[in-house]
């Protein structure tokens, strides 16, 4: 028996039930009417409802009459009339929810009702939508089984009609194809639905995928009919800054947002504001998310299309309004935490590219994410013009926004990362020295290896830009970073009011007792670290201390000493900076561990690589030692070099060396500690001492040793030698290593003997248990991938030999120290793949870039929640 299920504001199916009889598209207007909107008048034929309405045509006229008739008295208009036609829409309602589901508009509107349509619409509008209306049926009928030579002819007839933009030439097309169809669906609205229905049906029965689907039947209306006639859609919310005001626009007598330019919804007639603001609020409690309302005001009656999801809504905007419905008690934590995309968070840490100011710029896509984020400033090819070109901007009161464009980075081009915008490389990968020195500032960094370097200028793809041109680069989280060649607008973040502080709060309750430290070197990374919660500093990078323009040369001069007593000098006055350093640190982490990795990096990075920066280096040489010639200066620099640095003369093998160096970073770790416990604040440094091989080496920095003429002072020695100057209790301190050879893992029993904690330095492991280099993977990294020979970025996502060396240094370092404290504190530590296996290793925290953090809290509590639910 045929049956119809119809729907307004005031009668629907129940939720539950609708779905598996009128489809998805059914079951989203029984919602809307379900939270008192006032939808648009219609009926639902479900699936075998429309099998029989084509088996029996001749009853489908009278069978339609009586859902038609409770439209029309809901409207007061009349199906099939002369004067003021209804017309409906006829969308498939699938019982999948698919992307595009087939529908036709305006169905009803033929020979005998364009008149009465004409009057309210104009001739030119009326005819353009009966064009439409044909075109549709066309296109469903290509869907159906058909021959070629029908085929062939509907082809020519949907040309035509496309071809036709006027009212004349429209009817003289119609006139000159109308045989192709019966001649009733042109002079009857009933005989016209009845056609398109059967057309549905055809079309249901070929394709697989539709064959459950539903018929759905609405009426129509119009922005343009009449004098108080709108069309307009709105957000919930702002879906930008999150703010709970509604925000859309509306078009005074227009179909749609093509017509007329839009005025803002706040300027609505009150009475419909009220409305939209009401139904808003409804639909978020409802669908727990923004949604967007598309209406219209047709002769002054109120009626809401449709509702649906919002892709563009900014992660600010979804975190507000989480928490909004968190206070309302609407969402609990688990729904707060998995509601938001880890890798989204870094939409509010970083400055966004407003996408709609780039659209008319030419660009390309493709590369590798260094640092997400978005920015925008003019290039410049070396270090020494960028901030030539800063300072010169900044003084002149003009756009200082630069952008670093190198082949690669150094030591001593740190200092124009720190003032750039961002910094775009041909050469490394993620783990690279720019990617990962912009992270740490919180900069934008892209390695982009089709860039091509000339005397004065760079060739992008097929475009050449000179220093001083505009470059935008836009690098996001989980889409292909693009560039674009000029100047697009930005959206800049702001943790405080953005909501993320108090997301964090949430995310905080839910971490249990694995948590997230801080690869933190710099005061204000310290303070945005304490900002988003780090339990922490887990990775303090000291050579990065150096590398600001007004100790880097002092250093320098360090390095290259032409003896221990000219060493010492210049360690004394390195000192000085170091205590104020390490004073900085703890007192911001006031009652956290912070963990402080003594030199590392092969000294001939802190060298200079430019012409500019040796001459530099050596006219300040020749100031301080006016003996030292050139030669001798550059004869020192030139000894340091080595064939593989990154396996040579760093770590812990330059306290070997140069004990004098490791001695100084000590004693100031610990003159600053005792000074702040004199102020009465509790301060837990942890001294890690890196590229540890073997345990005799640790014991050896650890509790010093003598040989014939020569001795090593422990660390332990010289924390008592401080202590006792200070006059004070002894602090609670720790010394550890970090364990980043494989020879390290192996050994990880023997090691954790003289070391309290181990951090996982996973860059480096993952370049020695492999054999790659971080900065010249990426040559190959495209060949592997496209062969299945490696499924992720090994500097990104731990490989299985890696992970098997963690686990096992883990175990074996537990047995010998069972209370050991473990860490990870490499650039993987905050991708979010990661975590579940950290934790499963038995680590305690992970440790990463400040802007890091929220990311790898949200995947540990996404990961603790999801646990919870399982049992």
């Amino acid at each position: 028996m045929k049956k119809f299920y119809s729907f307004s504001s005031t009668e629907y199916l129940d939720i539950k039930e609708s779905e598996e009889i009128v489809g998805i598209r059914g079951k989203r207007l029984m919602e809307l009417a379900s939270l008192g909107a006032p939808i648009l008048p219609g009926f639902m034929l479900p699936n075998d409802t429309v099998t029989e309405i084509t088996e029996n045509p001749k009853d489908a006229k009278k069978f339609l009459i009586e859902p038609v008739a409770k439209v029309e008295r809901i409207l007061n208009k009349s199906y099939n009339d002369e004067k003021n036609p209804l017309l409906i829409k006829v969308v498939e309602s699938p019982q999948l929810n698919m992307i595009h589901a087939f529908s036709l508009h305006n169905i009803g509107l033929c020979d005998k009702t364009i008149g009465g349509f004409i009057t309210f619409v104009g001739e030119e509008f009326a005819y353009h939508e009966y064009r439409n209306v044909l075109r549709k049926i066309i296109e469903l009928e290509k869907k159906t089984d058909i021959d070629d030579a029908r085929r062939k002819k509907l082809d020519q007839f949907a040309a035509k009609l496309k071809a036709s933009k006027k009212q004349k030439p429209i009817k003289a097309t119609i006139e000159e194809y109308k045989s192709l169809y019966p001649k009733e669906i042109f002079e009857n609205a009933y005989d016209q639905l009845n056609f398109t229905i059967e057309l549905f049906h055809r079309f249901f029965e070929k394709s697989s995928s539709n064959v459950d689907s539903a018929i759905l039947i609405q009426a129509m209306t119009f922005g343009n009919y009449g004098e108080e006639s709108y069309f307009g859609s709105t957000y919930t919310r702002d879906i930008i800054t999150g703010d709970s005001n509604i925000s859309g626009e509306f078009f005074v007598n227009a179909f749609d947002s093509t017509e007329t330019k839009g005025r803002p919804i706040n300027k609505i007639d009150p009475e419909y504001l009220d409305q939209l603001k009401r139904l808003a609020a409804e639909i978020e409690k409802y669908f727990r998310e923004i949604r967007q309302i598309r209406f219209t005001v047709e002769n002054g009656m109120f009626w809401v299309i449709d509702q649906v999801s919002v892709p563009n809504k900014s992660i600010q905007a979804e975190m507000k309004t989480m928490l909004e419905l968190h206070s309302k008690d609407i969402v609990d934590d688990r729904f707060v935490i998995n509601a938001i995309k880890p890798g989204r968070l870094s939409e509010i840490l970083h400055p966004i590219m407003d996408i709609k100011s780039a659209e008319k710029l030419a660009s390309l896509s493709g590369g590798i994410a260094g640092a997400v984020g978005a920015a925008i400033g003019r290039v410049y090819f070396s270090t020494d013009k960028l901030l030539k070109a800063y300072k010169r901007a900044s003084q002149t009161n003009q756009d200082p926004s630069c952008i670093l464009v190198m082949p690669s980075t150094f030591a001593e081009d740190v200092k124009a990362i720190e003032v750039a915008k961002g910094v775009l490389t041909s050469e490394g990968g993620y783990a690279s020295h720019a990617p990962v020195v912009a992270r740490s500032l919180g900069k934008v960094a892209l390695v982009y290896p089709e860039i091509t370097f000339g005397k004065d200028n760079v060739k992008i793809g097929k475009k050449i830009l000179k220093e001083g041109d505009y470059l935008s680069i836009n690098v996001p989280y989980y889409e292909t970073p693009s560039i674009y060649f000029g100047k697009v607008g930005l959206i800049e973040p702001s943790p405080e009011g953005s909501g993320l502080l108090e997301f964090l709060e949430i995310v905080q309750r839910n971490l249990g007792d694995f948590d997230v430290h801080a690869n933190a070197d710099q005061p204000k990374d310290a303070e945005l670290s304490k900002l988003f919660k780090a339990q922490g500093i887990g990775l303090c990078r000291t050579e990065h201390m150096f590398f600001n323009e007004k100790r880097i040369n002092m250093f320098r001069a360090m390095i290259i000493a032409g003896d221990v007593k000219e060493r010492e000098k210049a360690l004394e006055k390195l000192k000085e900076m170091q205590v104020a350093d390490f004073y900085r640190l703890f007192k911001i982490m006031e009652g956290l561990p912070v963990t402080i990795r003594l030199l590392d990096a092969p000294l001939h990075e802190f060298l200079p690589h430019t012409k500019e920066s040796m001459d530099a280096f050596i006219k300040f040489m020749r100031s301080k030692y006016p003996k030292l010639t050139t030669e001798e200066i550059r004869l020192r620099s030139d000894m340091l070099k080595e064939f593989n640095p990154m396996l040579g003369h760093r770590g812990i093998r330059i306290a070997i060396s140069y004990p004098e160096i490791y001695n100084m970073q000590v004693r100031a770790i610990f003159e600053a500690a005792y000074s702040l416990k004199k102020e009465g604040v509790d301060v837990k440094p942890e001294i890690m001492i890196p590229l540890v091989m073997s345990a005799n080496e640790i014991k050896t920095v650890r509790n010093g040793k003598r040989i014939e003429g020569k001795a090593i002072k422990g660390i332990m020695d010289i924390e008592e030698e401080v202590r006792k100057s200070y006059d004070s209790d002894p602090i609670d301190y720790k010394i550890g290593t970090m364990i980043e050879l494989p020879a390290a893992a192996l050994q990880a029993d023997k090691i954790a003997r003289y070391a309290e904690f181990f951090s996982f330095g996973t860059n480096d492991l993952t370049q020695t248990t492999n054999g790659l280099s971080r900065d010249d993977f990426n040559n190959f990294f495209t060949d592997y991938n496209e062969f299945d020979l490696l499924e992720h970025n090994p500097f990104k996502v731990l490989g299985e030999q890696v992970r098997e060396l963690i686990k096992l240094a883990a175990e074996r370092g537990k047995l010998t120290r069972p209370d050991i404290v473990m860490g990870l504190c490499g650039e993987h530590g905050a991708e979010p793949a990661n975590i579940p296996f950290v934790r499963e290793a038995g680590l305690n925290y992970v440790s990463c870039s400040p802007y890091g953090i929220p990311i790898a809290k949200l995947a540990i509590a996404q990961m603790n929640v999801g646990e919870n639910e399982e049992e």
